[in-house]
């Protein structure tokens, strides 16, 4: 029940303006995968800064993953390493609590092609929607069925419900003849902590490629 309620704070909506998000995490992730530490805490510092709840409960619900990673990383090597990732997934947070409908605007707003903006923003919808019904299947089958038979059915339920969301949404999309190149892109003006995140966004690149010769 925490990992769920975790995952679905960490994709709630948040008020960051798309196309400023966009071009954030876009340099937020150049400057992570400098692999340095003083650089992935600072992502880290400047990701809960601006959105402390949907970032820590993203933490949270992804700590099998990152446990994961962490162990595999102490045998092979690569285990400072970690920070980095830490600072990615706190970085996919803030990425996620755009819209779908706004992501794909902000995608056209860069002269992206309107199909392929759609189809990612399909993608996240479809991604919110699959984490939803495996959370219901998961509470609904956990009163009649315990231990390994849990997993069975919980698996052949969320199969059969992954076909029937995909057939649905296929001819959804089918019956409405979606003319992409004829949407038009839509964005709300930023604001003034739109502007902040993105300025001490290249603040913390200019740090880590200005100091990389230093170190």
């Amino acid at each position: 029940m925490m990992f769920w309620s975790y995952l679905e704070t960490a994709l709630r909506k948040s008020n960051l303006e798309p196309r400023i998000g966009l071009i954030s995490v876009l340099i937020l992730c150049i400057s992570a995968y400098s692999f340095r530490r003083d650089v992935a805490l600072a992502v880290i510092l400047l990701t809960l800064a601006f959105n402390p709840r949907k970032t820590l409960a993203g933490l949270f619900a992804l700590i099998p993953f990152l446990t994961f990673f962490a162990f595999v990383s102490l045998f092979l090597g690569g285990f400072e390493k970690i920070p980095t990732m830490i600072a990615l997934v706190c970085v996919g947070c803030l990425l996620y609590g755009i819209q779908p409908e706004e992501f794909s605007y902000a995608l056209m707003y860069f002269r992206i092609p309107p199909k392929f903006a759609h189809s990612i923003a399909i993608a996240m919808r479809m991604l919110q929607i699959l984490i939803r019904d495996f959370r219901l299947t998961s509470e609904a089958l956990r009163l009649s069925c315990k231990g390994f038979g849990y997993y069975i059915k919980l698996l052949k339920a969320f199969s059969a419900i992954t076909v029937l969301r995909a057939f649905a949404m296929a001819e959804t999309l089918y019956s409405r003849r979606f003319d992409f190149d004829r949407r038009m892109v839509r964005c709300r003006r930023p604001e003034l902590r739109d502007w902040i995140l993105l300025v001490l966004s290249v603040l913390i690149l200019c740090y880590t490629y200005l100091t990389r010769s230093v170190l």
